[in-house]
C-alpha cells in the first residue's frame, strides 16, 4: 500500500465513522417515536378518533418503520456485503440511506403531528396549516440549508 493509499483509506475510515456516527444519533429518536406510534394503537382512546386519523397514523407508522429500516440497513449491508471493509462504495451508500431515511421520517413526524393538531382543535385549517409548516421546516433544516450552505 503506498502512502496516498493508506492516507486515502485513513480519511475514508474517518469519513465512515461521522457517517455512522450521525446515523447513531437519528436512530434512537427514530425508534423511540416508532415504539410511541406502536402503543397508540392499543390505548382505548384511540378508537374515538375518525377513521381519516387512524388512517394517517398507520401511514406514519409504516413511514417510519421504512425509516428506521434504512436507518439499520448500513449496519448488515457492512458486514454482508463489505464484509466489515470500509469502502468508497459503502461510504456512499450509507450517505445515501441517512439522507433517504430522513424523509420518510419527515413524512412520518408530520402525519402524527397532523392526527394531534387534528384532535387538539376545532379549526380545520389550523392543523394542516401547521403541519405544512412542520414538514417546511424539516424540509429546509434538513436538506435546504445543507444545500445552500454547500453552494456557498
Amino acid at each position: 500500500m503506498t502512502g496516498n493509499s493508506g492516507a486515502r483509506q485513513a480519511e475514508l475510515n474517518e469519513e465512515i465513522r461521522h457517517v455512522l456516527t450521525e446515523i447513531r444519533m437519528v436512530l434512537p429518536g427514530a425508534q423511540a417515536l416508532l415504539g410511541f406510534q406502536l402503543i397508540t394503537f392499543v390505548l382505548s382512546d384511540f378508537e374515538k378518533i375518525p377513521y381519516s386519523s387512524k388512517a394517517i397514523h398507520s401511514v406514519s407508522l409504516i413511514l417510519m418503520c421504512v425509516s428506521v429500516i434504512g436507518l439499520m440497513t448500513p449496519a448488515a449491508y457492512h458486514r454482508v456485503v463489505e464484509h466489515g471493509e470500509n469502502t468508497e462504495h459503502f461510504h456512499r451508500f450509507t450517505g445515501a440511506m441517512l439522507l433517504a431515511s430522513l424523509v420518510p421520517l419527515a413524512l412520518a413526524i408530520c402525519g402524527d403531528f397532523y392526527v394531534v393538531m387534528k384532535t387538539a382543535s376545532a379549526s380545520q385549517w389550523l392543523p394542516v396549516t401547521l403541519t405544512a409548516i412542520l414538514l417546511l421546516f424539516f424540509g429546509g433544516l434538513w436538506f435546504g440549508l445543507p444545500l445552500w450552505k454547500r453552494r456557498r
